[in-house]
């Protein structure tokens, strides 16, 4: 019996797990600046503004959700 598609699995497997936690890195680093530009007193910004914040808050939230779904 040939192992061949066991190992080809296996291999895309592991490609797409890198490929979740390359995705992730960057909607890490999105989430703490979208967080520090809401909580940032010193520089308030307008409802509007955070109304799109949050947003793309939860944008990154249903990416990150995806992300670990589909690609482990």
């Amino acid at each position: 019996m040939d192992a061949k598609p066991d190992r080809d699995r296996d291999e895309l497997r592991a490609i797409l797990a890198n490929l979740g936690r390359e995705i992730r890195h960057p909607l890490d680093s999105l989430r703490g600046g979208i967080g520090n530009l809401l909580d940032d007193p010193d520089r308030p910004i307008t409802d509007a503004e955070r109304a799109q914040a949050r947003t793309m808050l939860a944008l990154c939230d249903d990416l990150d959700h995806m992300t670990r779904g589909c690609l482990g």
